[in-house]
């Protein structure tokens, strides 16, 4: 399972540490961080997350819902990895899909470079953990941590409890955050598409063929970062995408 973190401002943190690899092993913990908005999180938070390692903090969200929340001593790298490319979200914003898995392989299919974005900038962070966001922690950080999952063999049934997670913790940062995080309206589109939250991710994950998706589209240099997890892991299992 993944690392627990318990950082006072933030519900739906984790570190993607633990996570059973294809060949038996784990992944390791202090590389990387998922979690939502950094509004909230209090001084103890950022102490926490120091003493964790974390050196630098992605971005993911549009430029509009940028906020300033990040201590100075931590770096801060801006990714927009949604895009305004309106022929591709008009429809999934349309009929729901923006909020589920149900658009993720379509997304790096068709704005690669978006996707490319934020794993150059992975691969030109400060040596250190690394901390990325969006809004609610949940689908843009899901599709990064999707893909940073599958580069390196993480099997089928610990990626989707890895994303997973974020709807057993909507219920307490609906709290945190004074807001709803459409739970019922994820479930009714996933619904509509013949999915449970589940079988909608781990049909994504299946078709996710990552490896080929870094040759095609980021250089050498970000595609080695991806694949080691900055050095953290000395090479993928080389093992069938549908393994588990």
């Amino acid at each position: 399972m993944e690392t627990p973190l318990g950082i006072a401002g933030l519900a739906n943190a984790r570190d993607l540490g633990g996570l059973e690899r294809t060949d038996g092993s784990h992944t390791p913990a202090g590389v990387f961080v998922r979690a939502e908005t950094l509004d909230r999180v209090t001084d103890a938070g950022w102490h926490r997350l120091r003493t964790h390692g974390v050196k630098t903090v992605v971005d993911l969200r549009r430029p509009s819902e940028r906020t300033v929340s990040v201590p100075r001593d931590i770096t801060v790298r801006h990714v927009d990895l949604d895009g305004d490319e309106r022929h591709f979200w008009e429809s999934r914003e349309k009929d729901g899909q923006w909020g589920t898995p149900l658009y993720y392989v379509d997304h790096i299919g068709e704005l690669p470079h978006r996707l490319a974005g934020a794993l150059d900038e992975i691969a030109r962070a400060r040596a250190g953990g690394i901390l990325f966001h969006c809004s609610a922690g949940w689908d843009r950080t899901g599709l990064l941590a999707a893909v940073l999952l599958k580069a390196v063999g993480v099997t089928e049934d610990a990626a989707t409890r890895d994303y997973l997670s974020s709807f057993a913790n909507a219920e307490t940062m609906a709290e945190l955050h004074g807001r709803s995080f459409d739970v019922v309206e994820r479930l009714s589109v996933l619904d509509r598409f013949g999915h449970t939250p589940e079988s909608a991710f781990r049909d994504m994950y299946r078709r996710l063929d990552a490896d080929a998706w870094l040759g095609a589209h980021v250089d050498v240099d970000t595609a080695e970062v991806v694949r080691t997890w900055r050095g953290a892991i000395r090479s993928a299992p080389d093992l069938p995408s549908t393994s588990r």
